[in-house]
């Protein structure tokens, strides 16, 4: 259990993890029996960079050996543990929102309601981008003449076993699994939506460059036309007198 008067944490204020100082600790016994005990330790914490305060709250009981093992939480919530929405430039609008609900969901520790607009969104791609199958395996499947990466088939029907369970057994999965889950969705958002859009943008860009280039090809050169006469416009150059010799 926490028992330094000093701790690393992150500051939401700060944006970065700095030195915190304890200000307060109180311990309180939630359940007693004459074998088994549950207890709360509260903890407040300063930061000794920009002075915010977080409160922790220790949920552990006797036989709980360590930090990993005990219900650790925060308030304010720390916000390195959040998930930042990205921006893709031809996402459609529909599923910009499913996509940014679910980080929402996340983050607010709705983890059933994330897996279930994760997996909604997959079955948006496969639609949008015309994949054919009579269910998400299929699609899933499917979706490999478009993919580069075999590996992402595979880790995508993981989070479709994970949703199927989120979604049809109301199981919510662990915070670390639907993280994950969530960065293979953006693999494939950032493949079909990002990627895919910055290409045409640079094959655009060539062949503007090329038919440019064949414009310039069959005008006169510029250089040419100075040395064959003045330039049209221009004031004469007036030569400076001579010296008269003695």
């Amino acid at each position: 259990m926490p028992g330094s008067k000093n701790d690393k944490l992150y500051c939401n204020s700060c944006k970065r993890v700095t030195n915190h100082e304890e200000k307060f600790r109180n311990k309180e016994t939630c359940f007693e029996s004459e074998e088994f005990h549950e207890y709360l330790l509260n903890i407040l914490w300063m930061c000794m960079g920009c002075g915010e305060f977080v409160l922790q709250r220790v949920f552990y009981n006797d036989e709980t050996s360590c930090d990993e093992e005990a219900d650790i939480r925060y308030f304010p919530k720390l916000a390195h543990s959040e998930l930042t929405p990205k921006t893709y430039s031809k996402l459609k609008p529909k599923l910009a929102t499913l996509y940014n609900e679910a980080i929402t969901c996340y983050n607010k520790g709705a983890l059933i309601l994330c897996a279930a607009g994760l997996r909604a969104l997959l079955e948006g791609i496969c639609s949008d981008k015309r994949v054919q199958g009579a269910n998400l395996k299929k699609k899933i499947n499917n979706l490999q003449s478009s993919l580069p990466n075999k590996n992402i088939i595979r880790n995508l029907h993981h989070f479709r076993f994970m949703g199927n369970e989120a979604v049809h057994e109301l199981a919510a999965p662990k915070p670390t699994e639907l993280a994950l889950a969530t960065s293979v969705i953006e693999d494939l958002l950032n493949f079909f939506y990002e990627l895919d859009y910055k290409a045409s943008q640079l094959h655009e860009m060539r062949r503007a460059n090329k038919k440019r280039f064949k414009v310039l090809a069959k005008s006169p050169n510029s250089l040419q036309r100075w040395a064959d006469g003045p330039v049209q416009g221009a004031e004469p150059v007036e030569e400076p007198p001579k010296s008269e010799t003695v």
